[in-house]
């Protein structure tokens, strides 16, 4: 059998959606490493912002407000899902893609977006 996962994520300020069957353990391991994984410095008197489970469609959401992430800060966070992906055993990225769109009055302003398509042959062990 195939799952599929979906991560969807789109910067600035940063969100990541994963779309489909992961384990608690990986969502946890993402919880202590994302908040940190960005461009500028977290505040540190709120608490870390935490994914979230929603519903229709059901899905893990994290919204990192106030935080930025450049090129660089970009890449680094895609690595850490991925290699937290790997982790869990057997995520293969299949596909993916990216996107600016303008946002705002001025050229430089824009939203980015990346969507990892991923997938894993699995017994009935998920």
């Amino acid at each position: 059998m195939v799952h599929h996962l979906v991560v969807n994520l789109s910067f600035n300020s940063p969100e990541i959606r994963i779309i489909g069957p992961v384990k608690e353990q990986l969502i946890d391991k993402l919880n202590e490493v994302i908040p940190n994984a960005t461009s500028t410095a977290r505040n540190t008197r709120v608490a870390p912002p935490r994914f979230q489970y929603v519903s229709n469609p059901n899905h893990w959401y994290m919204k990192l407000d106030g935080q930025f992430c450049d090129e660089e800060g970009i890449s680094y966070l895609m690595v850490l899902l991925l290699d937290a992906l790997e982790e869990e055993g057997a995520w293969k990225l299949v596909s993916s893609t990216a996107l600016r769109s303008p946002m705002g009055a001025y050229s430089k302003d824009s939203t980015e977006t990346h969507v990892l398509f991923l997938n894993k042959l699995v017994g009935d062990d998920i």
